[in-house]
């Protein structure tokens, strides 16, 4: 293989590799200005790497989503799932298919399998596909620290979800902006069992 074929290889690849980014990256951008919004629940994240860097690593509390008795679908397979609201304002997800929805906020992930729960009834395992929240380093390990001292707080993200893509928005606890929670006391702050989403 001479250089110039080798050259204009190296160029596609180049340009494939740059077009899956720079798509991901639009697909993003978009959902962020124009995504429906919804509230997700997370939990505690035990900070296993003091330094990973710039963001808050976030555990989401949806981690499945009821399948239909007749869907078999291996893992790894790529599905879609609406996404809903409960009576409190937070999202869950609706029953996966394998094509995207006509109507309605969804999103695209791989299934972790499809198996009984203790009642009988099928769920897909899924992991939700965004799990950082990104701040400033510093932001990122005080928040880690403080999150969860004196007691688990109420704390969710807001998502902005279009066309199956979803980006974290914002990180809330117990009703406020993580930034401001900082700023007025973080783990300090007597807990609040009352908190509620606010938008």
């Amino acid at each position: 293989m001479n250089t110039r074929i080798r050259f204009a290889l190296f160029v596609g690849v180049a340009l494939v590799q740059l077009a899956v980014a720079g798509g991901a990256i639009y697909r993003s951008e978009m959902a962020l200005r124009n995504g429906e919004v919804f509230r997700f629940r997370v939990q505690p994240v035990d900070p296993v790497d003091a330094f990973r860097g710039r963001y808050v690593a976030i555990r989401f509390e949806v981690d499945r989503a009821p399948a239909p008795d007749d869907l078999e679908v291996r893992r790894g397979r790529w599905i879609f799932a609406p996404v809903v609201q409960d009576a409190e304002g937070f999202a869950y997800l609706g029953e996966v298919v394998l094509e995207p929805p006509a109507d309605g906020s969804y999103l695209r992930f791989r299934t972790g399998g499809i198996y009984p729960d203790e009642d009988g009834r099928r769920h897909a395992w899924v992991t939700l596909p965004f799990g950082r929240y990104y701040m400033d380093e510093e932001l990122a390990q005080e928040t880690e620290r403080q999150l969860w001292r004196r007691g688990r707080r109420e704390a969710w993200v807001t998502v902005r979800l279009l066309s199956g893509t979803g980006v974290i928005e914002d990180l809330w606890v117990e009703g406020l902006p993580v930034r401001q929670w900082l700023a007025e006391g973080g783990a300090e702050r007597p807990p609040s069992p009352t908190a509620t989403p606010d938008s």
